[in-house]
């Protein structure tokens, strides 16, 4: 925070996010001029919320809301990305797991955000809600989501490429991580196995988030893969869960939210997985 002196404008005019409530107690207001509000470009910010008066419903708010967060979120998840793949190129193990770890505690916010529209959004105030937005708007025009998996890609090349020069392979990074006794001098396996965990943390942060927002398009839209298709219904002997769903709903780009349920698969580091198949056959004895 900058050390200028926090001093307000005075007499200045102070905007007000809700000018039609009438109790002064109950009124927002911010652009106060102060030094907070300026280093931290909060004017800016809450400007974007959209105004009370053109709100299509109340709980809209809360829907701009949990996507802003998101957003803010994953553009600073994508920062720390960024300075651990160049910690990386510097050899500096260390910096680059610690940047990592802060990028997946960003990851586990917007897990938390996406919660909080499963648990707090009625799906009857969605569903109004979605009836007036622009055709082909989807959460797959996110550019902090296509950013995210872009920058993933080359935090991997970088990992891959930091693993190589170490002369190590994933799977003893691995080791390096269940060992027991200390290790050898100029032994980078320690360091970059708490690189590779930073890494599985921060995918499983993303996983989290796709996880809880498959969870919340099954709860607003349907689709949920258990329910039986009121058309069709189960085929004799099939299980439910096993029908071609010709009814699923669709997104407003048109396309099923089947490929919500695919998307929720793929990891943001899918190579990330293959030490760990490597282990298991190293140390399960076959059959």
């Amino acid at each position: 925070m900058s050390k200028r002196a926090q001093t307000g404008r005075p007499g200045r005019a102070r905007r007000v996010m809700n000018p039609g409530e009438d109790d002064p107690l109950f009124r927002y207001e911010y652009d106060r001029g102060s030094n907070y509000e300026q280093d931290t470009r909060l004017t800016e910010a809450l400007s974007v919320l959209l105004p009370e008066d053109t709100l299509v419903h109340p709980d809209q708010r809360l829907f701009q809301t949990i996507h802003l967060i998101t957003e803010y979120a994953w553009c600073a998840m994508h920062y720390e990305m960024r300075r651990a793949a160049a910690s990386l190129r510097d050899d500096d193990d260390l910096l680059a797991a610690r940047l990592l770890e802060r990028a997946a505690a960003l990851g586990e916010l917007t897990a938390r955000a996406v919660r909080v529209l499963q648990d707090h959004l009625p799906q009857e105030s969605l569903l109004t809600m979605r009836e007036t937005f622009p055709e082909n708007t989807t959460g797959l025009d996110s550019p902090g989501a296509r950013n995210l998996r872009r920058a993933a890609t080359a935090l991997w090349r970088e990992m891959e490429a930091a693993v190589a020069r170490a002369g190590l392979r994933p799977r003893e990074l691995v080791a390096a991580q269940g060992r027991l006794d200390p290790p050898a001098d100029g032994d980078r396996a320690p360091a970059l196995a708490l690189v590779r965990q930073a890494l599985l943390r921060l995918d499983d942060s993303v996983a989290a988030w796709k996880h809880h927002h498959l969870r919340m398009v099954w709860s607003q839209l349907g689709g949920h893969p258990e329910a039986v298709s009121p058309t069709a219904g189960p085929a004799p002997g099939r299980p439910a869960s096993a029908q071609a769903r010709d009814d699923l709903p669709k997104s407003l780009r048109g396309q099923s939210t089947a490929g919500v349920r695919a998307m929720a698969d793929r990891s943001l580091f899918p190579r990330l997985w293959d030490a760990v198949d490597e282990t298991y056959r190293d140390l399960v004895p076959d059959g």
